[in-house]
């Protein structure tokens, strides 16, 4: 029973050495080791056992034929954890596998890339649209300025004709003349409260309204 809880300890110590796996069985036949000594047992002095000559000679033999099984049984392990994990059908295997495993990584990377692909001309495309739309509005709205801006000007262009025709020219400056000589303004002119005008020298008749004491007062003064 103990060699076999020594090979199973052995073996355990192989799997920590090539794995990742921190394990130390421990069995407790009696109490832990950091609990006291007993008090019945405090000053007690045990009787160191007695053995033989041929005794002691044969557990040294016994002790030397296992400790030898045990290191052969050790490097066998040994040697077959290391060929298990570093032979060339193994190191194929792993080469095979890590090849699959890039290639399907691979794949889902172009599938993951065709996606945004997808995705990027579909939005680059609306982007496009709309930023064609946009420009279309603005063109729009830059020709209605201009048209506004251009029948401004043609208003004031056909107001300015209208008055053109009141201008005096080379050609009508002689009527022009007659027409001032004939048709003299006098800006002389009185306003009362009532709002009628009196023009000239002889404020007699208004222009409008009755006369009224106002205008008694500026004859008078005249």
């Amino acid at each position: 029973m103990q060699n076999l809880c020594k090979v199973e300890l052995l073996y355990g110590k192989l799997l920590c050495k090539t794995k990742a796996i921190n394990q130390q069985p421990v069995r407790y036949t009696r109490k832990p080791r950091w609990l006291p000594k007993a008090p019945s047992k405090m000053f007690r002095v045990p009787v160191r056992p007695q053995i033989s000559t041929d005794e002691r000679n044969e557990l040294f033999r016994l002790f030397t034929n296992y400790r030898t099984t045990m290191k052969s049984i050790q490097k066998q392990l040994e040697y077959e954890l290391e060929t298990s994990y570093t032979g060339q059908e193994v190191l194929q295997e792993i080469a095979n596998k890590e090849e699959m495993l890039w290639a399907k990584c691979m794949d889902i990377n172009d599938n993951w890339n065709a996606e945004v692909a997808l995705d990027r001309e579909q939005r680059l495309a609306n982007e496009r649209e709309a930023r064609r739309e946009e420009i279309l509005a603005q063109l729009i709205e830059k020709e209605e300025e201009k048209q506004k801006k251009l029948e401004a000007i043609e208003e004031i262009i056909r107001l300015e004709k209208e008055k053109s025709k009141t201008y005096i020219t080379i050609e009508n400056i002689d009527e022009a003349i007659e027409k001032a000589l004939d048709h003299v303004v006098d800006h002389k002119y009185a306003l009362d409260l009532a709002g009628n005008i009196f023009k000239g020298n002889d404020p007699i008749e208004p222009t409008t309204g009755t006369t009224s004491s106002h205008q008694l007062r500026v004859q008078s003064i005249n």
